[in-house]
C-alpha cells in the first residue's frame, strides 16, 4: 500500500483575557482542511476565569465548553470547531453562558432493571428500567443475565455507537447508525435479540463471539489473547455525558492478568463528529504483554501501517464482516512507541503493548457500508483512517 503522509499543524494562542472572556486564535498551518475538530485546553490555561458556565463563539455561532477529566486526573476544557480551512486563522471567544441550542452529539449510559430478582445467573420477574449510570457489578455476574440493558455500558457520537459486555467477556462491540441522532436510549429495552437485526436507527452490526471485538482489553499468554475474565470485583460508571464528549469509566479490581494481580482503570471517551473512541488504561502494576486487537475474518482484508516516523500507527480490516453481510471496516490506532509486538491467534489480530508507568492509550474506529455517512469501499475506509491519523500525528499546540 502506498504510504501517504499529510502533515497538519494546528496552533492556537490566547490573545486576550478580559474579565470573564478569553479570546483565542486557532491556526491550521497545513494545506488540508480540518472538520469536526475537538479542541482541548488545560485547566491552567483557564484559571483566570471565574467559576461558572461558559460557551464558545466561532464564526457567529455558539458551541458548548465542557469540563472533563482524563484518566490521569487532569481537567480539560473541550469545545468543537466545525471547520478550519487550510492556512486559516480561526478566532474563538470564550464567554459566560450556555450553548442551549447546540444539539447533543454524544451520549453514554449504563442502565439496568429493577423490580425483579436473580434466579441463579438470570434476572427474572416484573421489572422497570433505571439509568443510575453507576454499577458495582454483582458477584458471579455472567453473560445473558437479562439484567443490564444490552449487557453493558453504551456510548455513541453522531457517527458511531459502541457497547461492551460488563461480564466475564469484557469485549467491545459496535452499533452501526443510520441516523446522526442519539439512539442508544431506545436500544435493548425489549430483549437481547432485536438490535442484532436492521432497524430504522441501525443495528448491532458486529459479531464478537469469543474474540476481541474491536479494542477489547486483554493479555497475551504466549499463545492467545485472553480478555479480562478473572477479577475480584468490577465497578463501572459514566463520568461525562455531554454534547461534545461522553465517557465510560470501569475499575477492574484484582484482575488476574496472566499471573499478575492488579487493579486496572479503563476510561473510554468519544467526541462529537468522530467515529473513533479513545481508550485509556492505567494499572497499578506493570502488566507483561498487555494486549488488544480486532477480530480476524477469513473473508476480509487485513492491512497495517507501522511508521516509526509518526507518533501513531494502525492495523485495520475491511470487507463483508458485518452481521448484515455488508462491508464493515475496523481500525485500531496505537502509539508507535507502545507497540511491542504484532501477532495473531486463531481469532484475533493482536497488538502487544508496552506500558509507560502503567499507562497506555489507543483509539478504535468502525465504519459501515450502511451508516448514514456510508463507507462502502476500501478507498472510502482508508480516507477515514487517514483523517484520524492526520489528527493524531499532528496534535494541536499552544503557541
Amino acid at each position: 500500500m502506498k504510504k501517504i503522509i499529510v502533515i497538519i499543524s494546528l496552533w492556537f494562542t490566547i490573545s486576550q483575557i478580559q474579565g470573564q472572556e478569553i479570546s483565542l486564535t486557532l491556526r491550521n498551518q497545513s494545506d488540508k482542511k480540518l472538520t469536526d475538530c475537538t479542541i482541548e485546553l488545560s485547566q491552567s490555561q483557564l484559571k483566570k476565569l471565574p467559576l461558572g458556565n461558559y460557551k464558545v463563539q466561532i464564526d457567529g455561532r455558539e458551541a458548548p465548553l465542557e469540563l472533563i477529566t482524563n484518566l490521569q486526573g487532569e481537567t480539560k476544557a473541550v469545545f468543537p470547531v466545525a471547520v478550519i480551512n487550510p492556512k486559516e486563522n480561526k478566532h474563538v471567544k470564550i464567554v459566560p453562558g450556555q450553548a442551549i441550542k447546540y444539539p447533543k452529539r454524544t451520549y453514554a449510559e449504563l442502565s439496568h432493571k429493577i423490580g425483579g430478582h436473580f434466579e441463579g445467573h438470570e434476572y427474572k420477574g416484573d421489572f422497570s428500567w433505571v439509568k443510575p449510570n453507576y454499577l458495582r457489578v454483582p458477584d458471579n455476574f455472567r453473560d445473558h443475565a437479562y439484567y443490564i440493558k444490552y449487557e453493558g455500558p453504551g456510548w455513541e457520537s453522531d457517527k458511531a455507537g459502541f457497547r461492551f459486555y460488563l461480564d466475564q467477556r469484557n469485549a467491545i462491540d459496535v452499533f452501526g447508525k443510520k441516523t446522526p441522532g442519539i439512539v442508544l436510549p431506545f436500544v435493548g429495552v425489549d430483549n437481547y435479540e432485536t438490535y442484532h437485526h436492521p432497524a430504522i436507527w441501525g443495528m448491532d452490526n458486529m459479531k464478537v463471539g469469543s474474540a476481541l471485538g474491536i479494542g477489547s482489553i486483554a493479555v497475551w499468554d504466549g499463545k492467545q489473547a485472553v480478555r479480562v475474565e478473572k477479577t475480584d470485583s468490577v465497578v463501572c460508571y459514566i463520568p461525562a455525558d455531554g454534547k461534545v464528549r461522553s465517557q465510560v469509566m470501569t475499575n477492574y479490581y484484582g484482575w488476574d492478568a496472566n499471573g499478575t494481580k492488579c487493579n486496572l482503570k479503563s476510561l473510554i471517551s468519544i467526541d462529537a463528529g468522530s467515529r473513533a473512541s479513545h481508550i485509556e488504561l492505567l494499572s497499578d502494576k506493570e502488566i507483561k504483554d498487555l494486549a488488544t486487537g480486532i477480530n480476524k475474518d477469513k473473508n476480509v482484508e487485513f492491512f497495517t501501517n507501522i511508521d516509526s516516523q509518526n507518533e501513531w500507527s494502525y492495523i485495520a480490516t475491511f470487507g463483508k464482516q458485518s452481521l448484515n453481510d455488508d462491508n464493515l471496516g475496523l481500525a485500531l490506532f496505537v502509539r508507535t512507541k507502545q507497540i511491542k509486538t504484532l501477532t495473531e491467534d486463531s481469532r484475533n489480530h493482536v497488538v502487544i503493548l508496552s506500558q509507560g508507568k502503567g499507562y497506555v492509550d489507543y483509539y478504535i474506529m468502525p465504519a459501515w457500508e450502511s451508516d448514514w455517512e456510508p463507507v462502502v469501499t476500501k478507498t472510502d475506509f482508508l480516507r477515514c483512517i487517514e483523517e484520524v491519523m492526520n489528527r493524531l500525528n499532528n496534535t494541536p499546540k499552544l503557541n
